[in-house]
């Protein structure tokens, strides 16, 4: 079996951290081998899972999509705010971790974060990118800051400082990994964006003045400007995990990051489990970046069958469900993959067992040309497929319910773990980010699509794992604790 991608690219950027001088790649104060680590995988993900049904759009088409956001964004009334306002916590979202419930998107990672802040009285400020309404609090629209910033780029340039930068291209050429993003060009203009995005942050963050801010998804969107940003007022930032991958995330683990750690990297990570919060320690000792296990900040309410608001979510399952079925099966879709193996799939749906439940759950971050990819799958109907329902619902509510998880590779597995569904993987990519999970029995890769059926229906029924529930309130003590100390430490700086 070939070596998955995910596995060769931490192979590749653990010995060019060994070997070379990037983490002194410099703009100024911007550490740039975080961004530039981010955007070779995307190069090596191109090379290797080049998808010919996504296809890239024009520079006009990406001008005018540039100069559309903020317009549309101009018009809109639905909950959108469109200047900051004092707050004492800030958490920006990447605009896809989100669901829509009840009519209304929210953040699946910061909702249930700012809820115990506000209950404790401190008020927060919501942003997110993309046109996505109505949100369920008010909510501050990134594509204006965005726009702001390419205004302000002129004003923010600095020399760039590559060492060893000639040296790692041609190790990458010797490795056959074409990688156009550490072009000087492509590395000046990601120097430009990313400074000017945290300057027009950074202006955001002196009209809040928050103590610490959050953000899903930090190397996504803006999310290393803001690191940026907060860094240079001593405001703690941290990265809520979306996804543990058993101390193989791509963006969870660095070498070399000197005495102080990354500019562009979040000073502290929160994550779901102790595993997680014990591998970015081995690497950030003596950094000024930081590991907190917090819990999933969402799953605690599903894992209490006592829970008054579970028992409702319980009520709107068994109503969208209709009736007993032998299995319900979740089919988690996502924005890759061929067509060709999402009809495979609806094709052994509608050839499988009469008496098996269906629940084909959209991605959040779907578009019509995602929909396309999965017409087939879309257009399935009868009494045991539920599509609508499947994103209506909260995920964890279909989890509690789920007696297994079908997907090319998402990280809907590990959330199934807590509620014992085993997971099943259609591409043996999976095994690289998700192989602790395969290790461990909770998750398996089906090559033969024949297999799908059989695979299912040979699997024991989902048994509930014994689960400590997270305490929000605690780990955020714990969290405003470690902000205190960071802003101590910046102002003797």
């Amino acid at each position: 079996m070939a070596t998955p991608l995910h596995t060769q690219y931490l192979a590749l950027v653990a010995e060019i951290e060994a070997r070379f001088a990037v983490s002194r790649w410099t703009s100024g104060d911007a550490h740039l081998w975080p961004p530039a680590r981010m955007d070779l995988y995307l190069d090596l993900y191109r090379q290797h899972v080049a998808d010919p049904e996504a296809g890239q759009p024009s520079r006009v088409a990406r001008g005018l999509r540039t100069l559309a956001h903020p317009l549309a964004t101009l018009g809109r009334r639905d909950n959108v705010i469109l200047r900051p306002h004092r707050a004492d916590i800030l958490f920006l979202g990447d605009g896809v971790s989100v669901e829509r419930i009840d009519g209304a998107w929210e953040d699946r990672y910061g909702e249930p974060l700012m809820a115990v802040l506000e209950d404790d009285g401190a008020r927060c400020l919501h942003l997110q990118p993309g046109r996505r309404t109505p949100w369920r609090r008010p909510t501050l629209a990134v594509d204006l800051i965005t726009s702001a910033a390419q205004a302000l780029a002129p004003l923010v340039r600095a020399p760039l400082d590559l060492p060893d930068h000639a040296e790692v291209v041609d190790f990458l050429a010797r490795q056959g990994v074409p990688a156009p993003s550490l072009r000087p060009e492509r590395l000046a203009q990601r120097a430009v964006g990313l400074r000017a995005r945290a300057q027009a942050l950074g202006l955001v963050l002196d009209i809040a003045q928050p103590r610490l801010s959050f953000t899903t998804t930090w190397y996504a969107g803006l999310g290393s400007a803001l690191a940026l940003a907060c860094r240079r007022r001593g405001i703690l930032s941290v990265d809520v995990q979306h996804c543990p991958q058993g101390g193989r995330h791509k963006a969870y683990g660095w070498a070399g990051a000197g005495t102080e750690g990354y500019t562009t990297l979040p000073a502290l990570f929160w994550t779901w489990d102790p595993a997680d919060a014990a591998h970015i320690s081995a690497w950030a000792d003596g950094h000024w970046h930081q590991a907190l296990a917090g819990g999933h900040p969402r799953l605690g309410p599903f894992l209490d069958d006592a829970n008054p608001r579970t028992r409702a979510w319980d009520e709107r399952f068994r109503q969208a469900a209709a009736g007993d079925a032998q299995r319900d099966i979740l089919v988690a879709l996502q924005t890759t993959g061929p067509s060709a193996t999402w009809d495979a799939v609806a094709d052994r749906i509608a050839a499988g067992p009469p008496d098996w439940r269906w629940w084909i759950r959209r991605h959040p971050a779907a578009g019509r040309g995602n929909d396309r990819r999965h017409a087939r799958l879309l257009a399935l109907s009868g009494p045991n497929i539920r599509i609508d329902p499947a994103s209506a619902l909260p995920l964890p509510a279909l989890l509690r319910h789920m007696d297994a998880v079908v997907s090319l590779a998402s990280g809907v597995a590990a959330e199934a773990v807590p509620f014992g569904v085993p997971s099943l993987f259609l591409s043996a990519d999976a095994t690289g980010p998700f192989g602790h999970l395969a290790e461990a029995g909770h998750a398996r890769v089906v090559a033969d699509m024949e297999a799908l059926i059989p695979t299912l229906a040979a699997l024991p029924k989902a048994s509930r794992r014994a689960t400590q529930i997270p305490n929000l309130a605690a780990g955020l003590r714990r969290v405003e604790a470690i902000a205190a100390s960071y802003r101590a430490l910046w102002a003797d700086a």
